[in-house]
């Protein structure tokens, strides 16, 4: 699949590759910005991304609280290390540096402290975001400079200013997508046609947008090709394929030139607009005091995709004095449509088992947390077994196996102080709540779907409402995954960095919060809207007690679940 099949719906991708963004400033976001840039596919065929003000050599200011960097950068020209790390994820991607500005681009403020007067006092800039103490803040006004000394929130507000400025520039440049997207001059109408072997015919012509004719004649036939017919405005027109989904899904457009109508069909695309101002913090209130460092904490992550690698990455770079962390995730190994949004990982990471992998990154970013990588499912048959009260013995080797996986999480969540919740189903996310419900640890669960996402911090503790309370009991009985190999009906599921970079980082920062014995002031409920530039929190009520956590336990009893988990699974 396309490296960026996931992110079509979303964007117009000729859009962002042709795209000149200027980004000066290096404050805590900008190497979380260029990761999203780059992975969005910004300046990958005409357009160029430009960096000023990174002239000097870099510092270990600018390699601590940040995953792009590495620990030997520091003393090289800054401007040249993130040009060459920024080619690791993406070398397509067009990014000079210089001291000159660049005409005709989007202009992007990262301030670090000391910076906003000079960027200022340079000229216009489109959008400005910055990282303070417990918030960051974006729009298009110059922001206050954040404190020279970073805290244990710093790489987390930071994750979530990146993605949001990168959403901003989407924005800017006026590639959202509301409707049809256009491809190489070709209208995208959103027509999916599934036919057996037709994306593999297609991806055989060596052609970008091959002849959907000559495909379909060759997959179906002539006889039934000739047949079928595009009709717009009641006349035929030729069609091309312009994506192609899987071996038998392909993405078929038309020309955009005038119908016999004299209407031009056009990208159905939402007009640039200025970026609104937003604040966010993981708490509900101000005058919150945090650390410099995260105490001696273990957590758990599961999943290990688009929301935990970025949310795990996050964590990782946040200064520690002991962290212990145990990555699961369910998927065997990387792929190359994980590379979009999944920040872990690398073209050379695809193949590789991606626990393991997530486990092997992670320890990169911070060689002294202590790393545990395990690859299997959560569902409500382990439940019991993931809380040490089920022993099961079995001859079967693969199945022996399977077990002592089961018993190594089970273990680790029976010591951790809180689980980070980013599974691809709803049914993984009940058994999770289940389990930190019995254990009386936080549970800080994150969802995204396109520009959608929300964060929900359950802490029994704290008296912090259940799955239950913000979903509703169906969330027990839906072990439906949504993950990056799966398609709905013929549409894959839309997903892309900034929701990822956004979601996965309020997870971090919220998760750190709780940590740093803060759970009484923070926010409980985070909802992020990419296409308003709304990203909001808020404390929400304490539990019901007559039905908190009880109606979690008994919203879906096992022999249900069972039933329903077999039936799906026919």
């Amino acid at each position: 699949m396309d490296r960026y099949a996931r992110q079509q719906a979303l964007v117009a991708q000729d859009v962002l590759a042709d795209a000149t963004v200027e980004v000066a400033g290096t404050g805590p976001a900008l190497t979380y910005l260029l990761q999203c840039l780059a992975m969005l596919g910004v300046a990958t065929r005409h357009g160029a991304v430009h960096l000023r003000d990174c002239g000097r050599p870099a510092t270990p200011a600018d390699v601590a609280g940040q995953f792009l960097l590495r620990p030997d950068d520091v003393g090289e020209p800054l401007g040249a290390m993130l040009v060459r790390r920024v080619h690791d994820l993406d070398p397509a991607v067009n990014i000079t540096v210089g001291s000159a500005p660049v005409h005709r681009a989007l202009t992007v403020a990262v301030p670090a402290a000391g910076e906003s007067a000079g960027i200022a006092a340079r000229g216009a800039v489109d959008i400005w975001g910055g990282v303070g103490t417990t918030a960051l803040t974006i729009g298009p006004e110059p922001v206050p400079d954040g404190p020279a000394t970073p805290n244990v929130l710093t790489p987390a507000l930071a994750c979530v200013c990146g993605g949001l400025l990168a959403q901003a520039v989407l924005g800017g440049l006026g590639a959202l997508v509301s409707g049809p997207a256009v491809l190489s001059g070709w209208t995208e109408e959103r027509l999916w046609l599934r036919q057996p072997g037709i994306g593999r015919l297609a991806a055989a012509t060596g052609l970008d947008a091959p002849d959907l004719g000559s495909v379909l004649s060759v997959a179906t036939g002539p006889a039934v090709a000739a047949g079928f017919r595009i009709l717009r405005d009641g006349d035929p027109v030729d069609a091309r394929i312009t994506m192609i989904v899987d071996d038998d899904t392909v993405v078929v457009s038309l020309p955009a030139h005038a119908t016999t109508a004299g209407v031009t069909v056009r990208p159905n695309r939402l007009p640039a607009r200025p970026v609104p101002t937003l604040s966010w913090s993981p708490f509900a209130g101000p005058d919150v005091a945090v650390p410099d460092r995260l105490p001696a904490s273990r957590v758990v992550m599961v999943g290990a995709g688009a929301l935990g690698s970025w949310a795990g990455a996050a964590l990782a770079a946040t200064p520690a004095d002991e962290l212990d962390l145990c990555v699961v995730d369910m998927d065997g190994e990387v792929e190359r449509h994980n590379l979009n949004r999944q920040v872990l990982y690398t073209r050379a990471d695809i193949g590789k088992p991606k626990a393991q992998r997530a486990a092997e990154r992670l320890t990169a970013i911070n060689p002294a947390i202590r790393l545990t990588g395990i690859q299997t499912v959560i569902d409500v048959h382990g439940r019991d077994q993931l809380l040490g009260s089920e022993v099961l013995l079995d001859v079967d080797p693969a199945v022996a196996e399977q077990r002592r996986r089961i018993d190594r999480l089970g273990s680790a969540l029976r010591s951790a102080d809180a689980v980070l919740s980013c599974p691809d189903n709803q049914q993984t996310r009940w058994v999770l709540n289940c389990l930190t419900e019995r254990l009386g640890i936080a549970w800080v669960n994150g969802a995204v779907d396109g520009f959608v996402g929300r964060v929900h911090v359950c802490d029994p503790k704290d008296n912090g409402r259940c799955v239950v309370c913000w979903l509703g009991r169906s969330v027990a009985l839906d072990p439906v995954r949504l993950s990056c190999t799966d398609v709905t009906g013929p549409v894959p599921v839309p997903s892309i960095a900034t929701g990822a970079a956004i979601v996965g980082g309020v997870q971090a920062a919220t998760l750190i919060a709780e940590l740093t014995g803060n759970a009484a002031a923070v926010a409980r409920f985070h909802a992020w809207n990419g296409i308003d530039g709304v990203l909001a929190g808020y404390r929400a009520t304490d539990r019901d007690p007559g039905e908190c956590p009880a109606h979690l336990l008994e919203a879906a009893p096992t022999e249900e679940l069972s039933s329903h988990v077999h039936s799906d699974q026919q």
